[in-house]
């Protein structure tokens, strides 16, 4: 093979593999699935989780958070008034709530979305995004053990 051969059979190749490149970018979506978005922070329903009053949440303002869920402490005694339970993860993107106290809202720890400990939101996170309300689970008490549904 000749030089002059040679230089067009490797231009010729290097073109093919070049248009390939272009089609298959150009080509339509993969079938891979997108990541998963979190959930929200949704407890699958009929969860429960449990706290020790003799041992846990002694003080107003304290908070636990149990199989997903987040219990506070809000005001003295041991009936169902006493306590909130609501989801324990923001709605947004998945972070982590904690209660503030003494503020008294409960607030996102990525992008420090902010609700009240009846679920509504206070505050929007601070990405630009949106978030939705928390869930508020509903509570027994049986002896010093208190209970969330979900």
């Amino acid at each position: 093979m000749e030089r002059n051969e040679f230089i067009k059979s490797l231009g010729l190749g290097v073109a093919m593999v070049c248009t390939g490149a272009c089609f298959s970018a150009c080509g339509k979506k993969s079938d891979a699935p997108e990541p998963s978005k979190p959930n929200g922070g949704g407890v699958p329903s009929g969860t429960t989780a449990s706290v020790d009053l003799s041992t846990q949440l002694l003080t107003i303002g304290a908070s636990l958070t149990v199989n997903s869920i987040l219990f506070i402490r809000t005001a003295a005694g041991n009936t169902t008034t006493s306590f909130v339970a609501t989801q324990a993860v923001c709605p947004h993107q998945g972070g982590a709530l904690s209660f503030i106290q003494p503020s008294n809202y409960i607030q996102c720890g990525l992008h420090s979305s902010r609700y009240s400990t009846s679920g509504s939101i206070l505050a929007q996170p601070n990405d630009g995004g949106t978030t939705s309300a928390l869930k508020v689970y509903p509570l027994t008490v049986s002896g010093n053990t208190l209970t969330a549904t979900a």
